[in-house]
């Protein structure tokens, strides 16, 4: 028997970087020469010490149905981590909602508030997922477009342009990812200034906060006058800690905020797996001597590899300010989707095409720096300037 899909799920389509990830796989259970520069997960192994923590609580028993908010040990280690790094002071038993990996706090995040017909607003280009899941919640995604040749700088006016009365919510992504950007304490209170007027929400996912360069500062939204009430912080130990597998998040707002999360978490996922949990307390605890050295590695690698694409003809490749990647302009007369193709066939190459960012991407693509070892990540750059310089 065929039976059709909802609507709504029927225009929601896969994400490009796990299109791109699927395909990296593929390709190498073949047998090919492959790079993968597509998803943005680490290629390192989760550190020793949060692998033993999690061991640790399996053979303690962390197995059974546990608190759907999340256990105290965790939401206590990440208000201690919060008040530490992003200069916030939350109340762990009811500002913190633990997750099964940040994406589900978003999708939480966006469907607790959005209803058919509303309208939210993403800055372009933007997470593959964001706007997908405003379409799942039936709202309408109204892409704001930044401007390259600005630095996809964040202006007031800008914004407001595209406020209507069925405005919600704003969905920004500080480092952003796919262009790097790292928003100024200015940029975040033109934000700010919109939402306070509008009486809008603001989701902040803030997955790249450790990834910065350079003298870029990272301000978390939510401490900036009047935010923290309207304000939903999403937090992921997927990056900084390379525990993609573990499917572990959290979203930080103020317990009045969370209550409608909690009620989709109860009825959905339940509960984040105890153990995982535990192995997060070990990550925020635990040594970090791990992130200086990762953060180093990508800040030598986005200086060399741009400074490689941007030699190729009709190639601009900005450096990125924060976060883990590159995203590079061509002049090149295909898609960025028939460019991801071409570097595919002709030297096994996996990129994530600019269009999977939204309509402002396009004739872009993005490199992730963490997905492949250095060298293997400087072979592959290397391969993509020899495809662009005879397209």
């Amino acid at each position: 028997m065929t039976r059709a899909p909802a609507t709504r799920i029927q225009r929601v389509q896969p994400p490009a970087t796990l299109a791109a990830g699927e395909k990296a796989r593929q390709l190498a259970r073949q047998g090919h020469d492959v790079i993968d520069l597509g998803q943005s997960s680490p290629h390192h192994v989760t550190p020793q010490h949060i692998i033993d923590a999690g061991i640790q609580a399996l053979n303690a028993g962390h197995t059974n149905i546990s608190s759907s908010r999340g256990l105290p040990e965790l939401r206590q280690a990440m208000s201690a981590k919060l008040a530490a790094n992003n200069g916030r002071t939350v109340d762990p038993d009811g500002d913190i909602l633990v997750t099964p990996g940040s994406k589900m706090g978003l999708y939480e995040a966006i469907n607790a508030y959005i209803e058919a017909g509303d309208e939210v607003l993403v800055l372009e280009p933007t997470w593959v997922s964001f706007s997908q899941q405003v379409e799942m919640a039936e709202g309408v995604p109204i892409a704001v477009p930044l401007s390259e040749e600005e630095e996809y700088h964040i202006s007031y006016e800008q914004l407001k342009e595209y406020v209507t009365s069925r405005t919600k919510m704003i969905v920004i992504n500080n480092p952003n990812n796919p262009t790097g950007r790292v928003y100024t304490e200015e940029e975040l209170a033109a934000v700010a200034r919109l939402a306070l007027e509008q009486d809008l929400l603001v989701i902040c996912d803030e997955t790249y906060e450790y990834f910065l360069y350079d003298s870029n500062r990272h301000v978390t939204i939510a401490t900036l006058e009047g935010m923290a009430e309207r304000t939903l912080t999403s937090y992921t130990f997927t990056k900084a800690y390379s525990m993609s597998g573990w499917r572990l998040g959290c979203i930080v707002a103020q317990s009045n905020l969370l209550g409608p999360l909690l009620k989709i978490q109860e009825q959905t996922a339940s509960f984040v797996s105890p153990f995982v949990q535990m192995a997060g307390v070990a990550a925020l605890q635990g040594a970090q001597d791990h992130l200086p050295r990762w953060r180093e590695e990508c800040d030598e690698l986005r200086v060399r590899c741009a400074d490689r694409l941007s030699q190729v003809p009709g190639v601009h490749c900005p450096l990125p300010e924060g976060a883990t990647f590159l995203f590079p302009r061509y002049s090149a007369d295909v898609s960025s989707t028939e460019l991801a193709e071409l570097l595919v066939e002709r030297e096994g190459v996996v990129v994530t095409p600019g269009i999977g960012f939204g309509e402002n991407g396009e004739g872009h693509f993005r490199i992730a720096l963490m997905r492949s070892p250095a060298d293997r990540v400087v072979e592959g750059v290397e391969r993509i300037a020899r495809v662009l310089e005879v397209l």
